[in-house]
């Protein structure tokens, strides 16, 4: 008797593991249709937003302009300032000797006529290249001797690369040329009734060179903006005109920014509406080498190796409180989206649908629908970013998504734990079947 319970004991457990086996294959199996419930542990809620990817550098603030007033050392009575003296326009710089500054204003006449003339050549060219359109060279050499004393040579050259770039940097030449001349009339302006030689800028005396029986007056102008040098691969993912990121701190004036500190309302300086953007406005396309801001930059970060390439950024607005050569951010903005979403890029899932001809590509990524079943949703990628994907599509802010691998759409899904504490009222509209179902199945 006890030995056939035995074996009706034996029977029925084999049986039942069985049905237990027999139902995990069922349930479990790639094709079941049986519904599942997926308890998800890795979960966010949406929330959409401009995102952006950067190319992070550190900057250093440098004067926008520097301009050169070279004169004849012999020519000159006195020096009127020293290296870091700050200058106003019109401000004396040195005083000529009486019986000199007639021949120095000759010299400034030939050199005046010889920058008209580099201005005529420069003209010419870009009026070539925006009828024709050309992308081969333009190079002319313009000689001329001015007088028996003074020969001026004045080259030339837009360098081989696009109509576009060609165009871009013949205006830049023009901008520089046009300047120098301006330059150059308000000297001789100034000669004729006085013998000094004065500041046409706003700035800071920078150096005061002499050398070859001359002497240059290096002027920093007050004006500032950001130079950054980057590698070679980072330099094909930036474009002149292309937006930066800056500090708003670059342009706040210390009672702005004790404001900002006391106010409640104003707690996020780097919000949207607060943001500063700058732009590129030069992209130097051949390597660095050891100039003046480069050396000072190479001894505060580690420089892009083998090879770095200066990139020049202009700012809305002037930069306060901030001495030339100190450091800053740059963010210079590479991709950009509006109204996105970041997610870690394995959250996204992807899949072939068959079309007439081929199949094609769609991304999705899994969502929580109201009725707390699951659904996937169609996505667009704007962008990858530092492992991370960027994605436009139809989802809402506050929705549900997670990852996870899902076998069937609809399914409920139940988390570790809830998103808030539920309400009295939500918890007595529950019963031992809700819990009974999630514990079950």
């Amino acid at each position: 008797m006890r030995r056939d319970r035995k074996i009706w004991l034996g029977i029925s457990g084999a049986v039942l593991l069985a049905i237990l086996v027999m139902n995990c294959i069922i349930i479990y199996k790639d094709d079941s249709k049986i519904v599942r419930s997926y308890y998800i542990t890795d979960y966010e809620r949406v929330e959409l937003e401009q995102q952006r990817a950067y190319l992070e550098k550190e900057a250093m603030i440098v004067p926008e302009e520097e301009i050169r007033i070279t004169a004849n050392a012999n020519a000159l009575s006195q020096i009127s300032v020293r290296p870091g003296q700050k200058i106003s326009a019109n401000e004396e710089i040195a005083s000529y000797k009486t019986d000199e500054a007639t021949q120095e204003q000759s010299n400034l006449q030939s050199e005046l006529n010889a920058y008209e003339g580099e201005l005529i050549a420069l003209e010419g060219i870009l009026s070539r290249l925006e009828a024709q359109d050309i992308a081969d060279p333009v190079t002319t050499i313009d000689s001329e001797q001015l007088d028996d004393e003074l020969s001026v040579t004045v080259e030339t050259e837009v360098l081989q690369g696009s109509p576009t770039e060609a165009i871009a940097a013949t205006e830049n030449q023009i901008a520089e040329v046009e300047r120098n001349i301006e330059i150059l009339q308000d000297r001789i302006s100034e000669l004729s009734f006085s013998n000094v030689l004065s500041s046409p800028v706003d700035g800071v005396i920078g150096e005061v060179i002499e050398g070859n029986g001359n002497i240059t007056f290096l002027i920093y102008t007050d004006e500032k903006n950001l130079i950054t040098y980057l590698s070679e691969q980072e330099w094909e993912q930036v474009s002149e005109n292309q937006a930066v990121e800056l500090n708003p701190a670059l342009i706040e004036t210390e009672a702005e920014t004790e404001v900002m500190t006391n106010s409640e309302d104003n707690r996020s300086v780097e919000s949207v509406e607060d943001e500063l953007l700058g732009i590129v406005v030069e992209k130097q396309t051949i390597p660095a080498t050891n100039s003046l801001w480069f050396n000072k930059m190479e001894k505060l970060v580690a420089m892009p190796k083998p090879l770095s390439f200066e990139v020049r950024v202009d700012l809305d607005g002037p930069i306060l409180n901030k001495p030339y050569a100190s450091l800053t951010n740059a963010k210079i903005i590479i991709n950009e989206a509006s109204n996105a979403l970041r997610v870690n890029k394995d959250w996204l899932v992807t899949k072939e649908v068959p079309t007439e001809t081929e199949s094609t590509e769609i991304n999705y990524i899994y969502s929580i629908g109201e009725d707390g079943k699951i659904r996937t949703n169609e996505v667009k990628v704007a962008f990858l970013d530092k492992g991370e994907t960027i994605l436009t599509s139809n989802l809402t802010n506050g929705q549900i998504i997670f990852h996870d691998h899902v076998e069937d759409e609809l399914s409920n899904a139940f988390f570790p734990m809830p998103f808030e504490i539920p309400s009295k009222a939500a918890l007595q509209e529950l019963d031992w079947k809700h819990y009974a179902k999630y514990i079950i199945f």
